[in-house]
Parts: C-alpha cells; structure tokens; sequence
C-alpha cells in the first residue's frame, strides 16, 4: 500500500461516474477493493447504501458518500505534481478510499465492529443517511468523511432547500407596463430573498441562488420562471425558522414555493472517546489536531442521531469541492488512513 498504489485505485474509483442517483455503479468496484483489503462483507441497504465490514464488539461506522455533483472531470494521476484529479477527488471520494485503507491498515488487531459506508445522495437530500437512521442502524461511534484538511470537523450548519416558480400571462417586450411577467415576479421574490439572508460569515445565515430558468423568445414576457435556492445556517437557527420565512416572502410576491430538503445545524461535544482518538491519531502521525467548524451541511448533521461520539474528518482542500479544479494527493489519503488506524486501535484499547 504505496502512493502508486493509492493513486490507481483513486483512479479506478473515479472513473466510474456517479452523480447523485447513480451510486450504483460503484458498488462492484468498491467490494473488489474492499475484499483485497481484508473486509469479511459487503452488503447494500435498501436505499442503495454499500457497507463493508468486519470484526465484533462495539460499531465504529466510518461513512462517506459515493456521490458527486453532475459534471465529468477526467480522473487521471498528475505525477509532475502529485496529485490526482477528477470528479469527486476532493469530495468525496479521496476521504472515501482514506476510511477504506484506515480500516484495512486495522483489520487484523482491532477489537471493534468497523463498517465502512458508502451513502447515497448526499449531495441531493442525504437520503442514504436518512434512511440509515430511520432503519434502526446501531453505531456506538461515526466518523464521517469530507474534506476537512486534517480538521477534526465538530459542527456544520443546516441547510434549507426550495424551488421557486411562479407564473403570469405574458406579453410583448414593447410595453412591459401592460404585461404580467413571471421573470419580475421571480426576481422581486429573490431581492428580497438576498436582503433578508445576507451573512458572510459561518455564524451568519447566508443564501445561494443556484439555479434560474425562464423565457422562451427574445421579445416575450416570460409566462414561467423557475429558480433553486439554498439557505446555510447555524446554531441556534432552526429549519423551521428559516421555512416560515420563506413562506412570508413567497406569499408576497405571490410565487410557488417547493421544499426540497430541509437539515438542522449540527455541534459535537469535543471531549467524547472518538474525538480524542482521532486527537491522538493525528499526533502519532505529525498532525497537529485541529478543530473546525464546517460552513457547509454534511452527512453528519443526519447521523448525528445516532451517536454523540461523532465527527467528520478527511484528507483534502474543502475550497476545491464542486469545482472542475477537484485534486488530492495520494500522500495525504495515506496519511488520512494511518490516522485513522491509529484511531481504530486507540478505540480498541478501550473495548479490551
């Protein structure tokens, strides 16, 4: 298990495209890589989640999503600068195969339970880890992973989701005054949208318009419009808040609003057994143990159900995620799974 080695198999993982609702065509992948690696199962839930694991005693579930967002990169190991690159390298693959090797590295001593997930559609509506909690899965601790950098990430902010539309009945573009366009009533919904959730900053609630559609000739007033917005937003923000204002400035301006998804804020408690395992793991490796908060939503905001001892972590620049730029080296997926074991074996000593 050598950076060649770990770039192949990023590679291999890489080239098999899987925006959200095609996670599928990974699993054939992922359990030949992780039957070579030591792991006794490989399963998938009814939601589409891949599982691999081994060992008994208490479960250490170590999950990260097969997902990307839509847009091929080619994946391909840059040599002259050490990296590799390609859809979902950043996120969230490369922290995907650093949990496969962690546990691998840690398959012959650990005294846990470690299973490693794959989930599905996180970066649609986190179905795979909403049904996870909602089919009852049991986990004494969860490590998820996203690029934090090395960051033992302990809160991510919530996450509000709509789709927007509205109507009118048209009209020529020479006398807008006499029409009724759906594009006006759309953008005064979303002025209002982006003066009222403004932030810069993680404790701040912020807002993202990421999709806006309408019009169909160049001298017609827009008969329909459609946009998506987002809102991130932390403690003590909740998702109820941020929907009943939604609600106010769609009934003003007299717009269709359509929830998508809706997700709380997430904060872990710094002092549990995994958070300083993983303290501990980062050290052993020349790690100073940081710890971050997120700005984004993640997987853990929906786990965070099952456990108290919970954190995400991953190798990997946060800051390249859906971007056409994604690369990640080798060496630190390396590092990331060392850290990892060590974190395996220091829960371990705990269980003996």
């Amino acid at each position: 298990m050598n950076e060649e080695w770990v770039a192949k198999t990023l590679v291999r993982i890489l080239e098999v495209y899987t925006p959200s609702g095609s996670e599928s065509k990974l699993h054939k992948t992922l359990e030949e890589i992780c039957g070579e690696l030591g792991f006794r199962e490989c399963y998938v839930d009814d939601s589409g989640n891949f599982f691999s694991s081994y060992g008994r005693g208490p479960t250490l579930l170590l999950a990260s999503h097969l997902d990307t967002v839509p847009g091929r990169i080619e994946a391909f190991y840059d040599e002259k600068e050490g990296v590799v690159r390609g859809r979902g390298a950043v996120d969230a693959k490369g922290p995907l195969l650093s949990y496969i090797l962690g546990a691998g590295l840690a398959v012959k001593e650990a005294r846990l339970r470690v299973v490693v997930g794959g989930l599905v559609r996180e970066e649609l509506d986190g179905l795979g880890a909403k049904h996870l909690v909602e089919s009852g899965f049991k986990a004494d601790y969860v490590l998820v992973g996203e690029p934090t950098g090395f960051g033992i990430a302990l809160a991510y902010r919530g996450s509000v989701t709509a789709e927007i539309r509205s109507t009118g009945g048209g009209g020529h573009s020479s006398a807008p005054y006499i029409g009724d366009s759906a594009l006006d009533k759309l953008l005064d919904f979303l002025y209002e949208f982006r003066s009222r959730f403004r932030g810069r900053s993680y404790g701040e609630i912020t807002s993202a318009i990421t999709m806006l559609n309408s019009g169909d000739w160049l001298s017609k007033l827009p008969e329909e419009a459609r946009a998506c917005v987002n809102v991130r937003f932390p403690r003590p923000h909740s998702p109820d808040q941020i929907l009943k204002a939604l609600r106010e400035i769609s009934e003003r301006h007299g717009v269709e609003l359509r929830i998508i998804d809706e997700t709380p804020p997430v904060e872990a408690r710094l002092g549990t057994r995994l958070v300083r395992a993983l303290m501990r793991g980062c050290i052993r490796s020349g790690v100073k143990p940081r710890i971050v908060r997120k700005t984004g939503t993640s997987d853990m905001n929906v786990l965070a159900r099952l456990t108290d001892n919970i954190a995400a972590f991953g190798p990997g620049d946060s800051k390249l995620a859906h971007t056409r730029f994604e690369k990640i080296s080798p060496a630190d997926i390396l590092k990331a799974a060392r850290i990892i074991s060590s974190a395996i074996m220091e829960l371990s000593k705990q269980v003996a």
